[in-house]
């Protein structure tokens, strides 16, 4: 079940439903121990995998290419400029740029209907519920909106 909640934005005053995540949030080893269980992996080697992952991709991603994994998605650089531009062509440099930042795009299928379905969201099975919770009841995620862990130096 997905929780919501109602949430107004102050920039037009409206009341919108937003998604809210609750309790803990999984860890790597709670996921190393659920892919064991439906693999032939050991919870230990699998673990082991998922902890040199981040690094084995922020190092591929250095090289400016893409991560694909394949079911999951597609995991890119993305770069944050400061100013707004320059005036030509020639005046642009790597001075302009401010920050860099992870992009994820969920892999897709083609569905029965002809439409597509990303990976992470189930064709069916998904179902709303309000949430009746504190908001401190909440698992404490950097939205998308805010800086998303980045360090005051995001290049440093």
């Amino acid at each position: 079940m997905i929780f919501w909640k109602r949430v107004q934005q102050a920039i037009n005053d409206l009341w919108y439903p937003r998604s809210v995540t609750v309790g803990k949030p999984v860890e790597t080893q709670e996921l190393a121990n659920r892919i064991a269980r439906e693999s032939t992996v050991s919870p230990a080697d699998t673990h082991a995998v998922l902890r040199a992952l981040p690094n084995i991709m922020a190092d591929f991603m250095k090289e400016s290419r893409a991560i694909h994994l394949e079911g999951l998605g597609w995991f890119r650089y993305t770069t944050i400029s400061a100013g707004n531009g320059v005036a030509t062509k020639d005046e642009v440099s790597s001075d302009q740029i401010t920050g860099l930042r992870v992009q994820f795009t969920p892999d897709r299928t083609r569905n029965m209907s002809g439409g597509y379905t990303r990976a992470l969201i189930a064709d069916e099975g998904i179902s709303f519920a309000e949430w009746l919770g504190k908001d401190s009841d909440e698992t404490q995620i950097p939205d998308d909106d805010e800086d998303g862990g980045q360090s005051e130096t995001p290049l440093g």
